[in-house]
């Protein structure tokens, strides 16, 4: 959450608008809230009352798109910000002497922002303007709910119609393994990935809610094949000139990702060196 601390009346302008921390630039993906607060701080002796007004500085592709600035709490209230314009979002303030007010705010993304617009938020008031954050758009990575057992099905449903009605917009499909009943899609747009999807079978609704990439690095980072080997394990040949072929690991060289193999119905043993994803696992027991 980012914070912004505002001291009305302060004898240095340039320091009555202060960020806490120092996350000044953050992504975001399309038609999300990025939510912030912003703090009145009153340091008289007196009770005070005034405004202040919310804008952003918006960088665009297509210099067309509105964003959005709001208040969440006391009067809820949002006003569209489009770029270039001279439009804001006024908040009326009054606090205490000696205390403060915390007002739950956010700034809105717009829906069909592309990847690299950016808006800055900025307080100004009589002294002057003072920028506080950038939002820079990003693609998002959404969850599916599916049929369970139907994921690749699915996902490979979810590519031809992308490239069936030109949805350059989605750029990947990821089916997690390990994982029943859900696909993840990288889009840059999640509201027409689902309008798109209605018609894909067994696709049924978006999870709410964006992952982070870091959630699921762990299925983008290839494995080598001879990790779920172990010699003695019976395999069958799925590629090359001996495909369908029974055989029993001998050994694994973990180095070049192969794996040396023993033809049972060989009459006489002869090792054979193949790719270590050349097989497919049908005993995992050693003998």
């Amino acid at each position: 959450m980012i914070e912004i601390e505002y001291k009305p009346g302060s004898i240095v302008p340039e320091h009555r608008v202060v960020i806490v921390g120092e996350q000044r630039e953050i992504e975001s993906g399309n038609n999300k809230r990025v939510p912030f607060k912003f703090t009145v701080i009153n340091e008289t002796s007196e009770d005070i009352k005034g405004s202040v007004n919310f804008g952003l500085d918006i960088k665009e592709t297509k210099n067309e798109i509105e964003w959005f600035i709001g208040v969440v709490q006391k009067r809820p209230k949002a006003s569209s910000i489009l770029p270039g314009s001279e439009d804001y979002l006024t908040l009326d303030y009054k606090v205490p002497k000696g205390s403060k007010e915390v007002y739950e705010m956010y700034v809105e993304t717009p829906k069909g922002g592309e990847i690299g617009d950016s808006a800055t938020l900025f307080v100004k008031d009589d002294s002057g303007k003072y920028p506080t954050f950038t939002i820079k758009l990003k693609q998002s990575i959404i969850i599916i709910k599916t049929t369970i057992g139907q994921e690749i099905r699915i996902a490979r449903d979810i590519g031809m119609k992308a490239q069936s009605e030109n949805a350059d917009y989605i750029y990947s499909v990821l089916v997690p393994p390990d994982l029943k009943g859900y696909v993840f899609v990288e889009t840059l747009y999640p509201d027409r990935t689902m309008a798109l999807l209605r018609n894909v079978r067994g696709a049924r609704n978006m999870i709410s809610g964006d992952v982070d990439i870091k959630e699921i690095e762990i299925y983008l980072t290839s494995k080598p094949a001879t990790e779920s080997l172990e010699v003695g394990n019976l395999v069958q040949i799925i590629d090359g000139p001996f495909k369908n072929e029974v055989a029993r690991i001998t050994h694994i060289d973990q180095a070049r990702d192969e794996i040396t193999l023993e033809l049972q119905n060989a009459v006489i043993p002869i090792p054979l060196t193949v790719k270590a994803d050349s097989v497919r696992v049908l005993d995992k027991e050693v003998k």
